[in-house]
């Protein structure tokens, strides 16, 4: 009875009373954190499988079989009182759950914000920087795409080989002083849902591993890990993570800058107005747009209910977890792009 009351009442005070970033930034992302996800992601790349697969399904059927062992034993007279009984220890599953995830990497969402350790300046963003830079994604789309598939693209397995050095030389702009372990790219049982809510990948916030939608294209690959890996860094803020990602790709080789022009192109046509999109899209060489175009035609294949209704609780889930803006802080990773700079 004293844990039904006290791990949910610990679970809400965590959710709810205010914390410093400050604090936050140097005790668990740039302290606790580092040494957690050492630990953690080490271990969960010695298995192929998924963990999280593993814990999800082995959490619904412990709940599943404990409420049915209750009712059953509970007899025909009492089972509305082993319903509440069940009741409250499922909030207390919850509330363990939940701290669990906070420990291992929720608390990456309330940390500093990349604007305020880099050298960034709001001046720096305007529209006519929007306009260059989705010209510098034009002509870099243009003169990358012929080199990027000149070879084969890179396979899941070998992401580590190709990204861990631009990864590493990211990690010291950013100031990050311990390694981060980088984690195998896992396909999931959760495939079947990825594709249909258009999903590409996600990360794993108890076994600190990086699932992978397997629809996503060759020329999405090193984006959409590099991304990942960026999560499993403690940006957990998408934009954040998109940004990390992108200077992951443009640090890489021809293919990894190709794939990184390519996604961060599609986020600059979202803030321009429809003629300028016209305009700027009809610049791409056919190589460019085709690739574009095959992305959307994945996408597309998604199923709309379940792709919105995917939507609705990740932006839920987002501002629970402090983010304000929901999923449409997608899109301040131009702001990132535009605003910070790093010396020369």
């Amino acid at each position: 009875m004293r844990l039904r009351i006290f791990i949910p009442v610990i679970a809400g005070l965590v959710l709810v009373i205010p914390t410093s970033s400050g604090c936050v930034e140097n005790v668990y992302s740039r302290g606790i954190y580092p040494m957690v996800q050492y630990c953690v992601t080490s271990l969960s790349n010695l298995t192929k499988f998924s963990l999280f697969d593993l814990f999800v399904g082995c959490l619904f059927f412990f709940l599943i079989s404990w409420w049915s062992l209750r009712i059953r034993k509970a007899g025909v007279g009492r089972r509305g009182h082993a319903a509440w009984l069940m009741i409250g220890n499922t909030v207390l599953v919850v509330g363990v759950v939940y701290l669990f995830f906070m420990l291992s990497w929720g608390f990456n969402y309330r940390r500093e914000s990349l604007k305020e350790n880099l050298d960034f300046a709001a001046e720096r963003v305007t529209y006519a920087a929007l306009v260059d830079l989705t010209k510098e994604a034009v002509v870099q789309l243009n003169e990358l795409h012929a080199p990027a598939h000149a070879t084969s693209w890179p396979e899941l397995v070998e992401m580590d080989s190709i990204l861990e050095m631009p990864f590493t030389q990211v990690q010291r702009k950013l100031g990050l002083k311990r390694a981060v372990v980088l984690g195998r790219p896992k396909s999931s049982a959760l495939g079947w849902y990825f594709r249909q809510a258009a999903i590409d990948g996600m990360v794993d916030p108890f076994f600190l591993e990086i699932l992978i939608n397997p629809e996503v294209l060759p020329f999405e690959r090193p984006y959409v890990v590099a991304h990942e890996w960026a999560h499993l860094a403690g940006y957990a803020d998408e934009a954040e993570a998109s940004f990390v990602g992108w200077l992951i790709c443009q640090t890489g080789g021809v293919a990894t800058q190709y794939s990184g022009w390519l996604q961060l192109f599609t986020q600059l046509l979202g803030h321009l107005p429809a003629e300028q999109r016209v305009s700027l899209t009809g610049s791409l060489g056919d190589g460019p747009r085709s690739d574009l175009q095959a992305i959307s035609t994945r996408v597309s294949q998604a199923t709309p209910f379940i792709r919105r209704r995917s939507a609705r609780i990740y932006d839920r889930f987002l501002k629970a977890n402090r983010v304000s803006e929901g999923i449409a802080s997608y899109g301040g990773v131009i702001d990132l792009v535009l605003g910070i700079e790093f010396g020369r």
